[in-house]
């Protein structure tokens, strides 16, 4: 009898192991799913931030190109303005030197 009762033991231990056994694998069964709706959360969260960093990017660059752009405008606009000026002291220096050529011309006719 005792060969009996060690045999129904093993068993009930045997029984008591393929239960521990599955219960371990429901476990990792479940551990998996969750693993795996978290990483394709991550994908989707990855995927939506290359876009967002593809967005920004290309705002950057046409930021900065606007950027560089209005500093060209303005240093040519800078240049213009400059020889504008200078034109205009040319201007200004030829008609004083034609008005007091007229000037002294009127004078020379007056006292003469």
């Amino acid at each position: 009898m005792e060969l009996k009762e060690r045999v129904d033991e093993h068993d009930k231990k045997i029984k008591q192991h393929d239960k521990e056994i599955q219960r371990i694998n429901d476990n990792l069964t479940d551990l998996r799913k969750d693993l795996n709706d978290s990483l394709n959360r991550v994908d989707e969260s990855n995927k939506f931030l290359r876009e967002q960093n593809t967005r920004q990017s290309e705002q950057s660059n046409e930021i900065l190109q606007a950027i560089l752009n209005r500093n060209d405008n303005s240093e040519k606009r800078k240049h213009e303005l400059k020889m504008l000026n200078w034109s205009n002291l040319w201007k200004i220096v030829g008609i004083s030197a034609g008005a007091g050529g007229v000037i002294s011309a009127i004078v020379q006719v007056l006292f003469n």
